[in-house]
C-alpha cells in the first residue's frame, strides 16, 4: 500500500469511528430523553388510572354506607383511609423518576394533600378536621385542576360532576392563595420611617400601593412595637380599606407606648372582592 493509499484508509477510518461515536452518543441522548418522557407519562398515567378509581371507590363506599345498616362508621372510615393509600401507592409508583419541575410540585402538592386527609379521617376532633379539610383542599384541589388542563388528565363522565365542583373550589382557592402571598409580601415589605409629629408624638408612616390584579374590600396587618433591646411593648393594627389594584394609601401609626424602635408586621386578614 502506498502513502496516498495509507492517508486514505486512515481518513476514511477516522470518519466511520466519528459517525460511530456520534451515532452512539446520539443513541444515548435520545435514549436518556425518551426515558424522562416515558417516565413523566407514565406518571401522568398513573395520575388518571388513580383520580378515577378513587372515586370509583368512593362511590362504592357511599352507596353501601346509605344502603347498608350493619356498614358501621368505624368500618366506612377505616375503608375511606384503604382508598386514599392505595391512591398514594399508585402515584409514588413512577413519581421518583419525574423530570418535569412543575409536575413535581404537582405530585407532592396532591400526595400531601391526600396524606392530610387520611388524617382528617383519623380524628374525631371538629376543630382539627375543618383545619386539615381546608389545608387539603388547597393542595390537592389545584394540583387536580393543572393536571388536567396543562396534563391532558382525563376524567371518566361518572365523575365530571366531580371534577367541576372542584375546578369552582380551586379557583377560589388559587385567587385566596394569590391574595395571602400577595398581603405576606406586603407586609414583608412594608417600611414605615420613624419621625416626631406636631405634638413631638413618635410616627410611623409610609405609602402602600396594591401592585397586584387582586380588588382588596379590607386587608389588615397586626403590629408589634419593640424596643431597642427587641421586647414587645405595644400592639397596634393597620387597616386598608377599597384597596383596588393600583390604589396607594398612606399609612401612620402613633405608638402610645414610649421607647418603640421598630416594627413587626404580619398579615391579619383579608376580603376580596
Amino acid at each position: 500500500m502506498n502513502i496516498k493509499s495509507k492517508i486514505v484508509g486512515l481518513t476514511l477510518l477516522s470518519m466511520i469511528s466519528f459517525g460511530v461515536v456520534g451515532c452512539s452518543n446520539q443513541s444515548s441522548n435520545s435514549s436518556s430523553q425518551g426515558q424522562e418522557a416515558t417516565t413523566d407519562e407514565a406518571f401522568i398515567k398513573d395520575f388518571e388510572k388513580s383520580i378515577n378509581k378513587r372515586w370509583d371507590d368512593q362511590n362504592k363506599l357511599e352507596t353501601k354506607y346509605a344502603k347498608d345498616t350493619s356498614y358501621s362508621d368505624e368500618k366506612y372510615t377505616k375503608d375511606t383511609i384503604k382508598v386514599l393509600e392505595d391512591e398514594i401507592a399508585a402515584l409514588q409508583k413512577n413519581k421518583k423518576g419525574i423530570k418535569d419541575k412543575s409536575l413535581i410540585k404537582i405530585a407532592d402538592d396532591y400526595i400531601k394533600g391526600v396524606k392530610i386527609q387520611i388524617e382528617l379521617n383519623k380524628t374525631q376532633d371538629t376543630d382539627l378536621m375543618i383545619k386539615y379539610e381546608e389545608e387539603s383542599d388547597k393542595l390537592r384541589k389545584p394540583a387536580l385542576i393543572a393536571m388536567v388542563d396543562d396534563y391532558g388528565v382525563k376524567v371518566k363522565d361518572a365523575h365530571q360532576q366531580n371534577y367541576k365542583d372542584f375546578k369552582e373550589q380551586a379557583t377560589v382557592i388559587n385567587k385566596s392563595n394569590g391574595a395571602q402571598t400577595f398581603a405576606d409580601k406586603l407586609g414583608r415589605e412594608m417600611t414605615l420611617e420613624k419621625s416626631t409629629g406636631e405634638f413631638g408624638d413618635i410616627e410611623f408612616t409610609t405609602i402602600v400601593e396594591n401592585t397586584s390584579k387582586l380588588d382588596f374590600k379590607s386587608l389588615s396587618y397586626k403590629v408589634q412595637y419593640k424596643d431597642k433591646e427587641g421586647v414587645v411593648i405595644a400592639d397596634d393594627i393597620i387597616y386598608l380599606e377599597n384597596f383596588a389594584p393600583g390604589a396607594k394609601q398612606k399609612v401612620k401609626l402613633t405608638p402610645y407606648e414610649e421607647g418603640a424602635e421598630n416594627l413587626v408586621i404580619t398579615t391579619d386578614w383579608f376580603e376580596t372582592k
